[in-house]
């Protein structure tokens, strides 16, 4: 079966999404019902929460986009004898490997399928603009068709940006859609996000913390599982900062940060802010879903040697070049002082899942009340990017950024031990505050960082033939 970018033309005209926490209902409907959805601003909502909950599919970033794919390659989990017998051979870099291009053709066709979804909503919405909240529903829209095709960019492109990048999908048609250069399609994604920018602007006024959540439209309200202005300014400073732009890289991260709204949490916090649920401080984008904790259950918690997934831990006596222990060891004297160090008990790893519903323990006060689901995108990796961002031009700023990000994590800073802050320093934090978050190997890819392969017990040279994942087949046997 073909799995093709334009597959979900022909079906997925209509999007009817009966509680956000549902998978999409996608049938085959005529053009008369498909303007029956579209009637009202329920309909363009029902749609919009449609294209959110199709992030958690297993092929989107309720797995693979999220932990399941690039966190395997850049050697933080690991798992031999998986039912899917994906793990060892993703492992090992093996994109040839039947398995592995099955689950790549998934992903590719998953993406582009939700941009279809996003497309439809937006040709919908084409003279619409007297609509109370078009803004908000264009702003989100538009931002997240940007995420969906960077993070495909950053997958399935080199960085060289006079290269093949991928399609663009700005339209909702059956025309096959061309292949951009990598620094056309960066350009098409900041249009898409400086549009949205403009849109959601009044959100500037509004997501204060602690946040209220009282609006009386509902669609304003738990605006961190919605592409919300913050979002996009995160995004902006990823995009930027992957492509090598660190004054606006800078210029983005800070806005985050200094709106205020997104506090970092306390070192004591840790214990409860890295165990599966969305956090009121620091998430600033995340995807709400009350079976994500499910769809992990066995893949994770599921302690049985060999079969669930987990970090390459020094105690498991396989001899890694780099193991979990080395990597919360990096320029820190004090590893029993790191608040994420310790949130690994028993090979449970609470960045991923529910730690308190699954070890049956008492959760703390008020966890009951915050949202299930997962962070896409979170203040502490902004205070990161600006740091590396502002280090050559402005040391203080940027030290005092690391800084505050270390320290609420249980670390001294580097300017109360008197230590100079380099590149490298940064990327050791960034490998321990985005573990298990799909983040990491795209910034090994920005830096052309070779890869200490634990699974092959050897270290691979950077090189395209690691860092771009094969287009699936199906894409150019469409097209030829």
């Amino acid at each position: 079966m073909k799995k093709l970018i334009y597959i979900c033309y022909g079906l997925c005209s209509l999007l009817l999404f009966n509680a956000c926490d549902d998978f999409l209902d996608v049938r085959p409907k005529s053009e008369k019902v498909e303007n029956e959805q579209f009637k009202d601003a329920q309909g363009f909502e029902d749609a919009i929460y449609g294209v959110y909950g199709e992030l958690q599919n297993t092929y989107s970033y309720g797995r693979f986009m999220y932990w399941g794919f690039t966190e395997v390659l850049a050697q933080n989990l690991a798992c031999y004898q998986d039912q899917e017998e994906i793990g060892q051979p993703l492992s090992e870099l093996d994109y040839e490997a039947d398995a592995v291009k099955e689950v790549i053709a998934n992903m590719w066709e998953e993406a582009y399928k939700n941009i279809g979804y996003i497309n439809n909503i937006l040709k919908n919405l084409e003279g619409r603009n007297s609509m109370t909240l078009y803004n908000y529903y264009r702003g989100e829209m538009l931002a997240m068709r940007a995420f969906l095709h960077f993070d495909l960019l950053r997958l399935f492109a080199p960085t060289d940006e006079t290269k093949e990048g991928i399609p663009y999908v700005e339209t909702y048609s059956y025309d096959v859609k061309p292949f951009y250069k990598v620094g056309e399609v960066y350009e098409k994604i900041l249009n898409d996000l400086n549009e949205a920018e403009s849109l959601l602007a009044d959100e500037e006024n509004s997501m204060d913390y602690p946040r209220t959540d009282n609006n009386l439209r509902n669609f304003l309200n738990y605006r961190n599982t919605h592409f919300n202005l913050y979002a996009v300014w995160g995004l902006k400073a990823r995009v930027y900062w992957m492509r090598g732009d660190m004054a606006n890289a800078a210029i983005y991260a800070e806005k985050v940060i200094k709106s205020g709204k997104f506090p970092l949490a306390y070192r004591q916090e840790m214990a409860d802010y890295l165990a599966g649920k969305l956090s009121e401080k620091e998430t600033i984008f995340g995807v709400y879903s009350s079976s994500y904790l499910e769809s992990v259950r066995t893949l994770i918690f599921n302690q049985t040697s060999f079969v669930s997934f987990s970090p390459y831990f020094e105690s498991s006596g396989g001899g890694y070049l780099q193991t979990f222990e080395d990597i919360y060891a990096l320029d820190n004297d004090n590893t029993a002082a790191d608040y994420r160090m310790q949130q690994v008990n028993n090979s449970l790893w609470r960045k991923i899942i529910d730690y308190y519903t699954l070890s049956g323990e008492s959760a703390p006060s008020g966890w009951d009340e915050r949202y299930s689901g997962f962070t896409l995108m979170h203040v502490s990796e902004m205070y990161l990017i600006a740091a590396e961002a502002l280090l050559d031009t402005n040391y203080d700023q940027a030290v005092s950024y690391f800084d505050e990000e270390l320290t609420s994590r249980g670390l001294r800073g580097f300017a109360a031990q008197g230590k100079q802050l380099t590149k490298e320093n940064i990327y050791n934090e960034y490998c321990k505050e985005l573990f298990g978050e799909g983040q990491i190997w795209y910034n090994m890819k920005r830096l052309k960082k070779d890869i200490v392969c634990n699974s092959l017990n050897r270290v691979l040279p950077a090189s395209d033939t690691y860092y771009v994942v094969p287009i699936p087949d199906s894409e150019y046997e469409y097209r030829n």
